[in-house]
């Protein structure tokens, strides 16, 4: 559970360029450049660079294609498919709930948290929220991301991958134009953990105003989302220290956290949060709502009490959460 916490914290950030001298370290507290960071002569780090949030925003997503691939359920008023994009050049699947009958449908893209590669199926993490929202009438799309169900292995440096994230939903959201059924001018995002995360980097990235359903967000800033969850397994922890240590000697942290941004967010939320959420503290919700509030966003926040991180520890949360979720996105795009 740590360690698949800390990978999953680990998988959201972009990056930013950065100047060297006098950046502190939260690890350590002294600036990074008094400190000793061991590189080997023949290291090469990443370049994050491409992936700040100001260099997605100025990059140009081409249209791409969405594939409908195997089914994997008929119901009454949709059909769920295995669907694949490319990203970079990498392919992507996910699932996709196709209504029937319908010429154009509102879209909503769905992000999930953290998951275990190992038990890993196609939609997993989304599907109870897809299919509902199918079941009324709206088209959606949870990417599996990379290294996940059918899709390209990821990157092998961790805050690479994590970085890349907010990348994968771009592509595809340049791709919804190929899908016949899909209304392009209606789309929306939903995101649970992590995935309400990479949620809020899309909205700063790219300016639009996506209604968004937020289930116990990650919101706080970088590299703060990651150091909070260190520390519980120390052979699990250092090497994870070691790789921010060193990014932070030669990065910016400020360029890669979503709390630098919030200015750039203009959209209207529902957002949800357990009072007992082993994972996200109440506070961390309560200061997002507030400061998407402050810059102007409708924000609609709801407290479920005594529920989990998961929302599932009484059947009526997670039924009561989706019929929230079904009038908030009727309301804004139908």
């Amino acid at each position: 559970m740590i360690f698949g916490l800390i990978l999953g914290a680990l998988g959201y950030f972009k990056n930013f360029d950065s100047k060297v001298e006098k950046l502190v370290s939260p690890l350590s507290g002294q600036p990074v450049s008094d400190q000793t960071i061991s590189i080997t002569p023949t290291e090469t780090l990443p370049n994050y660079k491409p992936y700040t949030f100001e260099n997605l925003s100025q990059r140009k997503f081409p249209e791409g294609k969405i594939k409908l691939g195997a089914v994997l359920a008929k119901e009454d008023n949709y059909t769920s498919y295995v669907f694949t994009y490319q990203s970079d050049g990498k392919t992507i699947s996910g699932m996709a709930n196709i209504p029937i009958g319908s010429s154009k449908c509102p879209v909503i893209v769905l992000l999930r948290g953290y998951a275990d590669s190992q038990n890993y199926h196609v939609g997993l993490g989304t599907e109870k929220s897809a299919n509902f929202l199918a079941a009324n009438g709206f088209l959606t799309l949870a990417p599996d991301f990379l290294g996940y169900g059918y899709s390209d292995w990821e990157d092998k440096d961790i805050l690479m991958a994590r970085f890349y994230r907010p990348v994968e939903v771009l592509n595809l959201l340049s791709a919804i134009s190929s899908l016949p059924s899909a209304d392009t001018n209606r789309i929306g995002l939903w995101g649970h953990s992590n995935g309400g995360q990479i949620a809020l980097s899309i909205l700063e990235i790219t300016g639009k105003s996506y209604p968004t359903s937020l289930w116990a967000p990650v919101s706080l800033g970088f590299p703060e989302c990651i150091l909070t969850y260190l520390g519980v397994q120390e052979e699990v922890g250092n090497p994870v220290k070691e790789k921010v240590e060193k990014f932070l000697t030669y990065n910016d942290p400020k360029k890669y956290s979503i709390t630098e941004y919030f200015d750039k967010i203009k959209a209207p939320f529902i957002v949800h949060q357990a009072t007992s959420d082993e994972l996200i503290k109440v506070e961390w919700t309560k200061t997002l709502a507030k400061r998407l509030k402050e810059q102007g966003n409708q924000v609609d926040f709801y407290l479920y009490s005594k529920e989990n991180h998961n929302f599932n520890r009484y059947k009526e949360t997670g039924d009561l959460l989706r019929q929230r979720d079904l009038e908030f996105f009727k309301k804004y795009l139908r």
